[in-house]
C-alpha cells in the first residue's frame, strides 16, 4: 500500500514509537514531522494521550523560556523540599500550579523560579476542601505532593495530613484524568513502625497506591540543607547550650541526602514516564548515626565546649509533654523544638537505610553529594570566631579531628 504524498499510515508508527523517535529536548522541527508521520494525528493524540509523555509538546532548548508540555500542580510547594522542586521543575520550561494557605511573603520567593506568567499561586487553599483540591489539578498533567507535618496540632493531625488528604488526593486525580502523581513519603515508613509519624506515612502510602495505581511513591531519607531542621538544630544546640541533646546513645543510623539532590530526582521522575507505578528510595551514599551528626556538626562550626548530653528516651517524652498537650488544645501556633514530640522520640529507635533492591538514585541516572565540605559549608554561620574562620570541613586546611 501506498501512502499519499507527505503522509504515512498511521498503523506504521504507533505513539510509543513517537516517543522514541522524539526524546525531550529535539527541536520543534522533528516533533511537527513526526507528528505529520501520524497522519491524522490530531485524532491520534485526543484518544490516545495516556499512551504518551507528558513531555511531547515539548519546545525549544529545556530552558525556563522553553516549553516542557508539563503543567503540574505542586502541593507543598513552601516548604523546606518544596522550593527546590519548583525551581528544577519550573526553569525546565513548565507551567506552575501552587496551592498554599500561606501569605504572599511566605510564596514570593517561587515566583522567579519559572519564565513571566509561568508560576501561578492558588490563594487561602484548604486539604480539607475537595472542591479545591479538583479546581487545583484540573489543568494539570502532572500532581506532586510533598504535604507532611512533623508534630500534631489541634487543627492538623498526622491521619489528616498523612493520610486523609493523599488519599482524596489520589481519587481526585484518577476521577480528573491526570497523568502522572508522585507522593513524596519517608524513608523506613513502614505501618509497624514505633512512630505515628512514619506509621501514617506508611498509611498513606497505601492509600495513594489503591487510589491511583501508577502513581510514583518517593522516600527521601533524612534532608540536609540550608534550611534543614536537623544539622541547624544541633548547631544551635551546640551554640546554646552546654552541652548537645541526644536520645539513649544517638545510635540511630541515616543516610543524609542533600534537598537539591532530592528536587533533581524528582524533575527526572515526572519527565520521565518509565518511572511511573514504582517507589524510590533517595538516599546519601554514606550512613551516619546521630552521634556522627552531632560531632559533623561541632566540627564544622567549631564548637568551643562540643559536649554531648545522651539523655533517656522516657525523660525526653517527660520534658516534651506538657507542650504536646498544648500543641493539641491551644487555637494558636506554638513553637515546637525538634525532639520535644513523642513521635520524633520514638523514631530514635530505629534505622533508616535505603533497601540495595529499591530504586533510588542510580536508576534516575544521579549522582548523590557528599556532606562534607560545600554541601554543610552553610552551618559557618553557627561558627564561633565568625563565619569566615577556618575553611569548610573535608576541604583543604580543615582539620577533622580537632577543633
Amino acid at each position: 500500500q501506498h501512502a499519499a504524498p507527505g503522509t504515512v499510515p498511521r498503523a506504521m508508527l504507533s505513539t510509543r514509537q513517537l516517543q522514541r523517535a522524539v526524546p525531550r529536548g529535539y527541536p520543534a522541527a522533528a516533533v511537527d514531522a513526526a507528528r505529520h508521520a501520524l497522519g491524522d494525528a490530531n485524532k491520534v493524540f485526543t484518544r490516545d494521550n495516556s499512551s504518551l509523555p507528558v513531555t511531547f509538546e515539548h519546545r525549544g532548548t529545556g530552558g525556563r523560556s522553553s516549553i516542557s508540555g508539563i503543567t503540574s500542580t505542586v502541593f507543598g510547594a513552601t516548604g523546606f523540599l518544596g522550593r527546590y522542586v519548583v525551581n528544577h521543575i519550573a526553569k525546565s520550561g513548565s507551567r506552575m500550579i501552587l496551592p498554599s494557605r500561606c501569605n504572599e511573603n511566605a510564596r514570593q520567593h517561587l515566583k522567579v523560579m519559572g519564565d513571566l506568567g509561568q508560576i501561578v499561586s492558588l490563594d487561602g487553599f484548604s486539604v480539607r476542601d475537595d472542591d479545591a483540591i479538583k479546581y487545583a489539578v484540573a489543568r494539570s498533567n502532572v500532581v506532586v505532593n510533598m504535604v507532611g507535618r512533623e508534630w500534631e496540632t489541634r487543627n492538623f493531625s498526622f491521619e489528616a495530613v498523612h493520610v486523609d488528604f493523599p488519599s482524596r488526593l489520589a481519587e481526585i486525580c484518577k476521577e480528573v484524568g491526570v497523568e502522572r502523581l508522585v507522593h513524596v513519603s519517608a524513608l523506613g515508613a513502614t505501618e509497624t513502625h514505633p512512630s505515628k509519624y512514619y506509621r501514617t506515612k506508611a498509611i498513606g502510602d497505601a492509600a495513594v497506591k489503591a487510589a491511583f495505581p501508577n502513581a510514583t511513591i518517593v522516600k527521601p531519607a533524612k534532608l540536609i540543607g540550608t534550611e534543614d531542621r536537623l544539622l541547624n538544630v544541633f548547631a544551635e544546640h551546640a551554640c546554646k547550650f552546654p552541652a548537645t541533646p541526644l536520645i539513649d546513645d544517638g545510635g540511630s543510623k541515616h543516610q543524609p541526602v542533600f534537598v537539591d539532590d532530592v528536587g533533581l530526582a524528582i524533575q527526572a521522575i515526572v519527565e520521565d514516564v518509565t518511572t511511573a507505578g514504582k517507589t524510590y528510595e533517595l538516599a546519601g551514599n554514606k550512613v551516619y548515626t546521630m552521634e556522627d551528626l552531632v560531632k559533623l556538626t561541632n566540627i564544622v562550626i567549631r564548637a568551643q565546649n562540643p559536649k554531648i548530653a545522651y539523655i533517656p528516651a522516657f525523660i525526653m517524652k517527660f520534658l516534651g509533654a506538657p507542650h504536646e498537650y498544648l500543641l493539641n488544645r491551644v487555637p494558636f501556633p506554638l513553637p515546637t523544638p525538634t525532639g520535644l514530640t513523642h513521635s520524633y522520640v520514638d523514631a530514635q529507635s530505629m534505622d533508616y537505610l535505603k533497601n540495595p533492591k529499591t530504586p533510588g538514585f542510580k536508576e534516575l541516572g544521579i549522582e548523590p553529594a557528599k556532606l562534607e565540605g560545600v554541601v554543610i559549608d552553610y552551618l559557618r554561620a553557627f561558627r564561633f570566631g565568625g563565619y569566615d574562620a577556618g575553611s569548610a570541613v573535608g576541604q583543604p586546611g580543615m582539620d577533622s579531628g580537632k577543633h
